[in-house]
């Protein structure tokens, strides 16, 4: 058994020596995997690829207790260039206070 992990680790050689975190890190893989999120390909030797990067994270419980280890496997956005890597990009988001409007305006018509 591992000793616990008190913070959450900077590099890869500190994440590999912890049981916990490379089974967070297999279990992100293989939810990537069933749910066909990824499809490993060649890299075009002429195109631009946006790269990735594994994110760690130790989840504790209201006592201060460790709950759960976290990793998240994320496309790195910023790296793409406009017209190149994509034409638009669009997240639809609403904020509490515009649906409460929303809500209010349509009860009183």
């Amino acid at each position: 058994m591992t000793k616990l992990i008190e913070t959450k680790p900077s590099t890869f050689k500190e994440v590999v020596k912890h049981q916990e975190l490379k089974d967070a890190i297999n279990e992100e893989y293989q939810s990537i995997m069933k749910n066909g999120v990824l499809e490993i390909v060649p890299r075009p030797k002429d195109k631009f690829v946006v790269t990735s990067k594994l994110l760690y994270k130790i989840k504790h419980a209201a006592d201060g207790s460790i709950d759960k280890y976290k990793a998240r496997f994320v496309a790195r956005g910023f790296s793409q260039q406009e017209a190149i890597n994509y034409q638009e990009t669009f997240a639809p988001t609403a904020r509490y206070t515009t649906i409460r409007s929303l809500v209010s305006l349509a009860a009183s018509m």
